[in-house]
């Protein structure tokens, strides 16, 4: 399609006339005077007239020619524009889709790509027509349209520009551009140009655009602010305690680090610090491509909640250089003990339930700063709100497997919940829930007839629950004995800590998510046996719940990624009257949103929060809760590139650089091919001059 950028220009066209108007008056009129002696050559002298007519005629087409194509010339032909002759005249939208994602916080030479972006930006809003209708969308994970409605005035979307600002989270392109549809659609201009600003690394969607929002009118230009792969070194992760930890606990505090950088090996101390204060460093050298993962083994003195982050020196991006973590000490751990209905008769008559003798194990003096924190429930009082945070639910005997209530369990556990379940004494109901079953890792059970067996032999001594027992403490165990368990079926060898005298697991442990199930066969009581009267049975009931209570990996839920709602569980009575705020990093206030679920729990939440860093949840002056933000490390892998290099999309990438301008422009309107017209213009005159001379 040829189509011209000052038509105005071929008005100039209707010079063409001027060398025929010439020609047709220099005519020469020429009487004719016959000679008789001179009638011989007039054969001669009409063909010779003919090729001196045909050299006139064909000097008048190239001078003639001379004039359209200089016309042409004036007038900036292009190939392949989107409204053939006039591409200025007819009114567009234009939207500009700025990434303002953390990854654009790279730095260069003159500056960080983001503040290249907005430069491009600007270049695209000072092209645009004056009576095109223009607004802009900044994008990360979430599109925002900076106007209302669309604007005339280039004045208003360059401040608009000016005041974006970086955000910690990651791109997607997809939902900038269906934003921008939504945009034109609901304009009074049909059609217009979208473009995407961004360095097109990490995107969340497996596409840049929706195949079924594509329009025929609508023209996308993606626009690439660097494309060459650059040097970084993000921490991706921090593993820690999933569970409160102990005074004078040795933690092991994991980090992983990547080194994204396809040539430059990396070496750089990474530190970790507490409060504020330096805990430990260590250098870390990395080759080109490679992660690692490195462990701090740290302890705390006092209880409490401490703000701890990962830190390394700032490279290029240093959005990804710090990751925040939270770590309680805690002055007990929380239990919750459920017990099951049915109360079990021992031989003399007298009545005393498994969860009685635990509940004196885990509190022997019931008192409130005890080592453990016990509340005591019945199972079919067990709500969401009862769940232990940071704690470990002891379950005596099951007798109802209600799903409601299951459900909650699967969720606790998988979440980094622990679970301490004693089977002995359970009702026969509960081996016809499939749920239960795959709740504890077993296919199936039956109840061992009554007999005497040794309650503990072929202990796994280096398992954490029993290597802190010497051997003679280990003989005390395997002399309890008990008359009656619960023979599962289907636990895996590697998950069994002790055997029965019967041969059939005595302790094993299921893992489901970030959680852990450790499940006893037997029932503390004394009419199961006489575990409960053994010297071992307190401690062993100490360092099972402490095991869980320390094992495994940070639950997930804690850590929360930029972008994401953050929810604070409160109870109820935390609300009450009283103002409820939560703080950012930088101490800023947010309001609160509050809902309620159908179970009646109360939760607070913290909408998108952009920044990285402890968010804190206040009632009045007194923090009650705490969270943690950080990036995802997605973005920070600079030498991928989502731009698409294939297909009809690749059509409209414009890449920057030096011939930025030039090259958006030819995107928009096509190529100009001004200097061809004048190439054949200028052909046209020599060969003219040429001829003339002949003559």
């Amino acid at each position: 399609m040829l189509g011209f950028l000052n038509a105005a220009f071929l008005f100039g066209l209707a010079a063409a006339a001027i060398p025929i108007i010439i020609h047709l008056l220099n005519r020469r009129r020429v009487r004719r005077i016959r000679f008789s002696s001179l009638e011989f050559l007039a054969d001669v002298n009409r063909r010779r007239m003919r090729r001196i007519n045909l050299r006139r005629i064909l000097i008048l087409v190239l001078r003639t020619l001379a004039v359209l194509l200089i016309a042409f010339a004036f007038a900036r032909p292009t190939l392949r524009t989107a409204s053939l002759w006039f591409p200025g005249n007819a009114p567009k939208n234009v939207i500009v889709c700025l990434d303002a994602s953390y990854s654009m916080g790279l730095d260069e030479e003159s500056g960080t790509v983001f503040t290249k972006a907005k430069e491009m930006a600007k270049q695209v809003i000072d092209d645009a027509e004056s009576n095109d209708e223009m607004n802009l969308i900044v994008f990360s994970r979430r599109p925002h349209a900076q106007l209302d409605e669309g604007t005339k005035n280039k004045g208003l979307v360059k401040a608009a520009i000016d005041k974006a600002a970086l955000t910690a989270e990651t791109t997607s392109i997809r939902a900038a551009v269906d934003r921008a549809y939504e945009l034109i659609a609901t304009s009074d201009i049909d059609g217009g140009e979208i473009y995407v600003i961004s360095d097109f690394r990490f995107n969340e969607d497996s596409t840049v655009v929706s195949a079924d929002k594509e329009q025929d009118e609508v023209q996308i230009y993606f626009l690439p602010v660097y494309e060459d792969a650059a040097d970084n070194v993000s921490i991706d992760r921090v593993a820690v305690p999933r569970k409160l930890l102990r005074a004078g606990e040795v933690v092991r505090v994991g980090v992983d680090v990547t080194n994204h950088s396809r040539n430059a090996p990396a070496s750089f101390p990474l530190e970790l610090s507490v409060d504020g204060g330096r805990k430990a460093e260590k250098v870390i050298e990395l080759a080109p491509g490679a992660s690692s993962s490195v462990v701090f083994p740290v302890s705390f003195a006092g209880w409490g909640r401490y703000q701890c982050k990962v830190s390394k020196n700032r490279d290029r991006l240093p959005a990804d250089d710090d990751r925040y973590f939270l770590l309680e000490v805690s002055r007990s751990v929380p239990v919750t003990l459920m017990r099951g209905r049915r109360r079990t008769g021992t031989s003399d008559g007298s009545s005393a339930a498994g969860y009685f003798y635990l509940e004196k194990a885990l509190n022997p003096r019931g008192t409130a700063n005890a080592e453990f924190a016990v509340q005591t429930i019945d199972e079919n009082n067990l709500t969401e709100a009862a769940l232990p945070k940071n704690g470990v639910v002891v379950w005596d005997g099951p007798q109802r497997t209600d799903p409601r209530r299951l459900r909650l369990l699967e969720r606790y556990v998988a979440g980094g919940g622990g679970l301490i379940v004693f089977l002995g004494g359970s009702d026969r109901a509960v081996w016809n829930s499939s749920r239960f079953m795959k709740l504890i890792g077993v296919s199936g059970a039956t109840e061992k007839p009554s007999g005497a067996y040794e309650a503990y032999q072929s202990f796994q001594q280096d398992h954490p629950i029993f290597n802190i027992f010497n051997e003679e403490e280990l003989e005390l165990l395997a002399r309890t004995r008990v008359r009656s368990y619960t023979a599962v079926h289907g636990v895996p060898p590697d998950s069994i800590i002790a055997y029965a005298g019967g041969g059939d697991p005595a302790i094993f442990e299921h893992t489901d998510g970030d959680g852990r199930v450790l499940v006893f066969v037997s029932s503390p009581d004394l009419a199961s046996g006489d575990i409960p009267l053994s010297p071992m049975f307190l401690p062993l009931v100490h360092t099972s719940v402490s095991y869980l209570a320390s094992a495994g990996v940070a639950q997930r839920r804690r850590e929360t990624l930029a972008g994401e709602s953050i929810t604070f569980d409160v109870e109820a009575s935390s609300v009450g009257s009283a103002q409820l705020v939560i703080r950012d990093p930088a101490g800023a206030p947010i309001r609160p949103v509050l809902f309620e679920t159908p179970q009646g729990e109360t939760r607070v939440i913290c909408e998108r929060p952009l920044q990285v860093g402890f968010y804190q949840l206040a009632r009045d002056t007194t923090v009650i809760s705490e969270a943690v933000v950080n990036v995802d490390p997605r973005e920070s892998d600079t030498g991928t590139s989502s731009l698409p290099h294939k297909g009809a999309l690749s059509k409209g990438v414009v890449h920057a650089g030096d011939n930025f301008a030039a090259e958006l422009r030819a995107k928009r309107e096509g190529r100009e091919v001004f200097a061809i017209f004048l190439f054949l213009a200028l052909a046209a005159l020599v060969t003219e001059s040429i001829l003339g001379r002949r003559g």
